[in-house]
């Protein structure tokens, strides 16, 4: 089967799974350090001269990252008929940054920010693992991913109420998963609730338990930038496990948040700012 990684730029990639459930995700090493922008190595000018729609992009990028810096208005531009010359100049230019994201399904959708915030690149595959559709997103988040992260869910309370018994702590804190859940269906823009999983006396029964009662959606993320974090979507509105790993791939932090997306995976807006700056730098260097 065809690789369904991203290969933006030439960067090593290593193995790494996803803790619980059956889904494999072949997502880079984390990295032990925290990652850095650099300007993207620049192509010749005779590769320039011969790839004018990657320019063209550029140009096209620059006033979508205008657009979400001044009304927050998110875009997409396709690919899919992009030469294949201009799309791998493309590629090299725009780099890879710090957020990666799986989408597992009948369709799965492989995402990566560039070195730039907000620029997100996204390949959509069939069941072989060809690629059926490539895009870049102007956004904080791809709107896939907020679409999809919650696709699928599970009756909670009912899941409560079957829940064997001898546990610790998993059962209060699936009725505050609950309620906070239906306060999230009511306002999914309320602010994040955490819940830290560290802190409390959980066996492994209580994690089991956890696991198994909320299920696993179809969403992961892997954030690289202050640290290392890989954030799962639950079968529950609005619920999220955040994982926190040390430099040997340890997990150090715990938690479940209930928000719309988990501020770590996000382009803040000053991101998108600094971003704007910088694809216009690359341009003039271009030129």
């Amino acid at each position: 089967m065809r690789d369904n990684s991203i290969n933006i730029v030439n960067v090593p990639i290593g193995p790494g799974s996803q803790s619980e459930g059956d889904m494999v995700l072949d997502y880079m090493k984390m990295p032990s350090e925290m990652n850095t922008y650099d300007m993207p190595s620049f192509p010749e000018e005779s590769e320039l001269e011969r790839c004018p729609q990657a320019m063209s992009i550029l140009a096209d990028i620059q006033i979508m990252l205008g657009q979400i810096n001044e009304n927050g208005q998110s875009s997409i531009m396709t690919l899919t008929e992009l030469p294949e010359a201009d799309l791998n100049l493309l590629n090299q230019i725009l780099g890879e940054g710090e957020v990666s994201v799986l989408i597992d399904g009948d369709k799965p959708v492989r995402i990566q920010e560039t070195v730039m915030a907000g620029i997100w690149r996204l390949r959509t595959f069939d069941e072989q693992g060809n690629v059926t559709a490539e895009a870049i997103e102007v956004a904080e988040i791809p709107e896939c991913v907020k679409d999809q992260a919650f696709a699928t869910k599970v009756d909670l309370p009912a899941r409560i109420a079957s829940l064997p018994e001898g546990l610790l702590n998993a059962p209060s804190v699936l009725i505050e998963i609950a309620d906070t859940s239906v306060d999230y269906q009511r306002d999914p823009g309320m602010a994040s609730h955490v819940i830290n999983l560290s802190l409390l006396p959980f066996s492994p029964e209580d994690h089991y338990s956890l696991t198994e009662t909320t299920g696993t959606g179809s969403v992961t993320i892997l954030s690289r930038g202050y640290g290392n974090c890989r954030i799962t979507s639950t079968q529950v509105d609005g619920l999220w496990r955040v994982q926190y790993y040390n430099s040997t791939d340890q997990l150090i932090l715990d938690t479940l948040e209930i928000v719309a997306i988990p501020a770590v995976a996000c382009a803040a807006p000053e991101d998108l700012a600094d971003s704007a700056v910088r694809l216009s730098e690359i341009r003039d260097a271009l030129v």
